[in-house]
């Protein structure tokens, strides 16, 4: 783990076992919206003040008829930028706080509400979303967002706003994975339909909205620029059905089953 003083608030926690790693908010978006709060904030007050120049110019002129529409406009953008900086402070004052430290046994997500514990064994379903960007065929990064949920119903949202989302999202999958893929593997050897989403599979094949595949019929099952895709044997090109890498919870889970207990290669 990097050399991080943790807040007191993790520092206490021993049930969750040892400390592996921590992930703080990035800096810069704890500033980014307090300077933009700001910025908003002094904006407004300048606007409404050269509004009510012009406005006293404007009676100077013109008497006090011309008072009311020369200070309209300003009025108005005067309170949308302070509309603006409410927002930026809330969203300042909202993110501050959070940061998650990971443990042997879980991990513990902290923001302005308050320390929320998730334990390995408690986690029911783990969704990704990675959009990679290019720009004229060159890489220029990519957007992270993940969703956690526990077996009570709870969500966590992961995005990039947290340093290293793409790490802590990794080791979350890692320790979840085997506890998900034995519960799954159960249900399926006991001929259960396992639902994933969009998808769905027993002993006897697959369903991914309204095709239906026997499992002899599948060539294979690969996941290619963020999209699980059916391949049927001897089909052509189009043949098969397909379904969004995001939209499906527990993705690796799935194709564990597939290459595991079903046998069919998943390209994964």
């Amino acid at each position: 783990m990097n050399t991080v003083r943790l807040p007191e608030a993790f520092s206490s926690l021993s049930s969750l076992g040892g400390v592996v790693d921590f992930f703080p908010l990035r800096k810069g978006r704890r500033w980014a919206s307090l300077i933009l709060a700001l910025v908003s904030l002094i904006g407004s007050v300048g606007v409404l003040l050269y509004g009510i120049y012009m406005a006293y110019l404007g009676w100077g002129r013109y008497g006090a008829a011309r008072v009311g529409e020369t200070l309209f406009w300003p009025l108005v953008f005067a309170a949308g930028l302070f509309l603006l900086s409410l927002i930026f402070a809330w969203s300042a004052y909202t993110n501050w706080a959070k940061a998650i430290t990971l443990y042997q046994n879980g991990f513990a997500y902290k923001d302005r509400r308050g320390l929320r514990l998730w334990r390995w064994k408690e986690v029911a379903a783990l969704r990704m979303a990675v959009t990679r960007h290019d720009l004229f065929g060159i890489n220029t990064g990519a957007t992270h967002v993940y969703s956690v949920e526990n077996r009570n119903g709870s969500r966590l949202a992961l995005n990039d706003a947290f340093s290293r989302v793409e790490e802590l999202a990794r080791v979350i999958e890692e320790n979840t994975l085997p506890l998900l893929f034995e519960q799954a593997a159960q249900q399926y050897n006991a001929g259960q339909i396992l639902t994933f989403g969009p998808v769905l599979v027993n002993k006897t094949g697959i369903q991914i909205g309204k095709k239906n595949y026997a499992w002899g019929e599948v060539q294979q099952v690969s996941i290619q620029q963020g999209i699980l895709k059916v391949s049927k044997k001897g089909g052509g090109r189009f043949s098969g059905a397909r379904a969004a890498a995001a939209d499906i919870p527990n993705l690796r889970v799935l194709l564990s089953i597939i290459d595991q207990l079903v046998g069919i290669q998943t390209g994964k």
